[in-house]
């Protein structure tokens, strides 16, 4: 599944809150902060199957449709079937990502871009809710 959603202008101060559910025995879903499908601002990519049965989130960034260097997140809170709730503030320079079991990552805002109006949800997973504000 993609969907790609055209959003309110994500601008530093807001906040962007995913909900959904990962459909059972699914590899991976990502969650893109982007103004294309060429330049993204924040990836989110969250591995159930990373390796030796290691779970990862990948944190990354692309420009004019080249990867750049990810960080790898040790920290799995997601869970097959289960609900999750993603909340991303944009802080003009970073991304802070809170994730439903407390823990908060930190992303620069590579692209230096004030606004982005679109994210795009990959992966097999079940959207309940996105909400800008």
């Amino acid at each position: 599944m993609s969907l790609k959603l055209k959003i309110v202008s994500f601008k530093p101060g807001m906040e962007l809150k995913v909900k959904g559910v990962p459909k059972p025995n699914i590899d991976r879903f990502s969650i893109n902060v982007c103004d294309s499908r060429k330049n993204i601002a924040l990836h989110i990519d969250a591995r159930f199957d990373y390796g030796v049965d290691q779970r990862v989130i990948i944190l990354n960034s692309m420009e004019n449709g080249s990867w750049q260097d990810e960080v790898k997140e040790r920290n799995f809170p997601f869970h097959w079937g289960q609900e999750f709730e993603v909340t991303i503030i944009f802080a003009d320079d970073r991304f802070y990502i809170n994730l439903h079991d407390g823990h908060v990552l930190q992303f620069p805002n590579h692209l230096a871009d004030k606004q982005y109006d679109y994210i795009c949800i990959d992966g097999e997973v079940t959207i309940k809710g996105i909400y800008v504000n």
